[in-house]
Protein backbone atom coordinates (compact mmCIF):
# COMPACT_ATOMS: atom_id res chain seq x y z
CA UNK A 1 0.00 0.00 0.00
CA UNK A 2 1.05 3.81 -0.62
CA UNK A 3 2.81 5.43 2.35
CA UNK A 4 0.97 8.38 3.34
CA UNK A 5 3.40 11.61 3.86
CA UNK A 6 2.19 14.41 5.58
CA UNK A 7 4.21 17.60 4.29
CA UNK A 8 3.92 20.66 6.26
CA UNK A 9 5.18 23.85 5.69
CA UNK A 10 3.23 27.86 5.05
CA UNK A 11 4.40 28.41 2.16
CA UNK A 12 1.49 26.69 -0.50
CA UNK A 13 2.95 27.00 -3.77
CA UNK A 14 5.74 25.04 -2.34
CA UNK A 15 3.75 22.38 -0.08
CA UNK A 16 1.64 22.16 -3.88
CA UNK A 17 4.69 21.30 -5.63
CA UNK A 18 6.23 18.66 -3.43
CA UNK A 19 3.16 17.12 -3.66
CA UNK A 20 3.03 17.37 -6.91
CA UNK A 21 6.55 15.70 -6.77
CA UNK A 22 5.80 12.65 -4.24
CA UNK A 23 2.29 12.24 -5.06
CA UNK A 24 3.12 9.21 -7.41
CA UNK A 25 5.19 7.49 -4.55
CA UNK A 26 2.94 9.01 -1.59
CA UNK A 27 -0.50 9.78 -0.51
CA UNK A 28 -0.13 13.29 0.61
CA UNK A 29 -1.69 15.27 3.13
CA UNK A 30 -0.94 19.29 3.89
CA UNK A 31 -0.66 21.45 6.59
CA UNK A 32 0.42 24.93 6.85
CA UNK A 33 0.47 25.10 10.64
CA UNK A 34 1.96 23.71 13.79
CA UNK A 35 -1.67 23.35 15.27
CA UNK A 36 -2.80 21.95 11.88
CA UNK A 37 0.07 20.02 11.27
CA UNK A 38 -0.81 18.19 15.33
CA UNK A 39 -4.89 17.54 13.91
CA UNK A 40 -3.66 16.04 10.95
CA UNK A 41 -0.78 13.30 12.17
CA UNK A 42 -2.03 10.43 13.49
CA UNK A 43 -1.36 6.68 12.92
CA UNK A 44 -2.05 6.64 9.28
CA UNK A 45 0.60 8.88 8.81
CA UNK A 46 3.51 7.35 7.63
CA UNK A 47 6.29 10.16 7.21
CA UNK A 48 6.49 13.68 8.15
CA UNK A 49 8.14 16.61 6.06
CA UNK A 50 8.31 19.89 7.65
CA UNK A 51 9.82 23.26 7.59
CA UNK A 52 11.58 24.22 10.61
CA UNK A 53 9.77 28.08 10.36
CA UNK A 54 6.29 27.83 9.70
CA UNK A 55 5.70 31.59 9.84
CA UNK A 56 8.12 34.01 7.57
CA UNK A 57 7.02 36.85 9.41
CA UNK A 58 9.09 35.87 12.05
CA UNK A 59 12.16 34.87 11.71
CA UNK A 60 12.71 33.09 14.94
CA UNK A 61 9.60 30.76 14.48
CA UNK A 62 10.97 27.62 15.25
CA UNK A 63 7.36 25.83 15.16
CA UNK A 64 8.72 22.76 12.58
CA UNK A 65 10.85 21.97 16.15
CA UNK A 66 8.06 21.93 18.31
CA UNK A 67 6.23 19.49 16.09
CA UNK A 68 9.02 17.48 15.96
CA UNK A 69 9.42 17.47 19.84
CA UNK A 70 5.36 16.35 19.74
CA UNK A 71 5.36 13.95 17.56
CA UNK A 72 8.50 12.27 19.19
CA UNK A 73 6.72 11.94 22.43
CA UNK A 74 3.12 10.98 20.91
CA UNK A 75 4.40 8.51 18.34
CA UNK A 76 8.32 8.26 18.82
CA UNK A 77 8.82 5.68 15.53
CA UNK A 78 7.57 8.02 13.30
CA UNK A 79 10.25 9.13 10.87
CA UNK A 80 10.64 13.75 10.82
CA UNK A 81 12.45 15.10 7.82
CA UNK A 82 12.95 19.01 8.70
CA UNK A 83 13.71 21.44 5.85
CA UNK A 84 15.09 24.99 6.40
CA UNK A 85 17.08 27.79 4.28
CA UNK A 86 18.57 29.48 7.43
CA UNK A 87 19.88 26.69 9.54
CA UNK A 88 24.06 26.61 9.20
CA UNK A 89 24.56 23.69 11.45
CA UNK A 90 23.34 21.40 8.96
CA UNK A 91 20.70 20.60 12.04
CA UNK A 92 22.93 18.36 14.04
CA UNK A 93 20.62 19.69 16.82
CA UNK A 94 17.89 18.41 15.35
CA UNK A 95 19.15 15.18 14.71
CA UNK A 96 19.67 14.70 18.17
CA UNK A 97 16.22 15.86 18.93
CA UNK A 98 15.04 12.75 17.20
CA UNK A 99 15.07 14.08 13.22
CA UNK A 100 15.49 11.11 10.59
CA UNK A 101 16.92 13.69 8.42
CA UNK A 102 17.41 17.35 7.93
CA UNK A 103 17.55 19.05 4.40
CA UNK A 104 18.53 22.66 3.22
CA UNK A 105 15.38 24.44 1.29
CA UNK A 106 15.46 24.81 -1.40
CA UNK A 107 15.42 21.08 -1.51
CA UNK A 108 16.57 18.78 -4.48
CA UNK A 109 13.64 16.60 -5.34
CA UNK A 110 16.19 13.39 -5.94
CA UNK A 111 17.55 13.55 -2.46
CA UNK A 112 14.31 14.03 -0.97
CA UNK A 113 12.96 11.40 -2.82
CA UNK A 114 15.90 9.62 -1.79
CA UNK A 115 15.34 9.72 2.27
CA UNK A 116 12.02 9.23 1.99
CA UNK A 117 12.54 5.65 0.31
CA UNK A 118 14.72 4.97 2.61
CA UNK A 119 12.95 6.26 5.59
CA UNK A 120 9.95 4.67 4.37
CA UNK A 121 11.41 0.99 3.71
CA UNK A 122 12.21 0.89 7.55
Amino acid sequence: KMQTLLIVDDAAEYVYSLRNALKSDFNVICAFTLEEAKKKTDKAIDIILADIRLDEANPDNQEGVLLLEWVKSNFPDKPVILMSAYMADGGKALIAKGASAFMEKPVFLSELKEKLKVLSNK
